[in-house]
């Protein structure tokens, strides 16, 4: 659901294809895919991430959302501390914390994405692009960080069993986004990351796929 005329602010200027409003319309399609899934997923089955059934996978999705929610009224015009590709660099410090609130949240049956969605679309939809948010990982500009919400979605949709087919455009912002993480590491390897398709590359970049030839050494790229 797009936003409506009078919701719409400009979008936020960021290298890429990609301008604020599609981003925002990608994630809100993403979660929505997600929100349908959820009534046909078998909760206790083993999900394609080591050590969570789809109830906790879903249990992390969950909190995607309120956490949005949250950071959104910390909105401003001051400049950010964070840019994306260091968000996305430190995801992996939290990784401790990131699995025993899934844990916790699947116990306490926090899993019904559709509710998650539902409570937090207003304030997504009613955003202004062009505004900071502060996040656990610092200041950063709104639509950096959405494009980190489309990552998670189209990541931890493709983790469920059966996986959610994801939004093409969400898709393609998360393949662009761990491709940017690629180039400052290692923009030689880019070529090869190219060559592969958009769900194998993503795959690939996030453990998910073993790589082969030079991008095994590289990847994941989040790390």
């Amino acid at each position: 659901m797009p936003p409506t005329e009078d919701s719409k602010a400009p979008s936020s200027e960021r290298p890429g294809p990609f301008d604020g409003e599609q981003i925002r319309n990608a994630l809100v399609r993403q979660w929505k895919r997600i929100a349908e899934a959820v009534p046909q997923i078998d909760l206790d089955h083993a999900s394609r991430l080591d050590g969570w059934r789809n109830r906790e996978v879903l249990a992390h999705l969950y909190v995607q959302p309120f956490m949005l929610s949250r950071f959104l009224k910390s909105a401003s015009h001051q400049e950010p501390s964070t840019q994306l590709l260091e968000n996305l660099s430190s995801t992996k410090s939290f990784s401790e914390l990131i699995d025993a609130s899934a844990r916790e949240g699947a116990k306490r049956g926090k899993y019904n994405f559709g509710v998650a969605l539902e409570a937090t679309l207003p304030d997504l939809l009613d955003a202004h692009l062009d505004r900071t948010v502060t996040t656990l990982q610092g200041s950063i500009s709104l639509v950096d960080y959405l494009v980190t919400r489309c990552i998670e979605a189209v990541i931890h949709g493709g983790d469920l069993v059966p996986p959610v087919d994801p939004d093409r455009q969400a898709e393609a912002i998360a393949a662009d986004a761990l491709k940017e993480l690629l180039a400052i590491r290692s923009a030689h390897l880019l070529p090869e990351a190219e060559r592969l398709s958009t769900a194998d590359w993503i795959a690939v970049a996030t453990g998910r796929h073993t790589a082969i030839g030079n991008l095994a050494s590289v990847v994941p790229v989040m790390h």
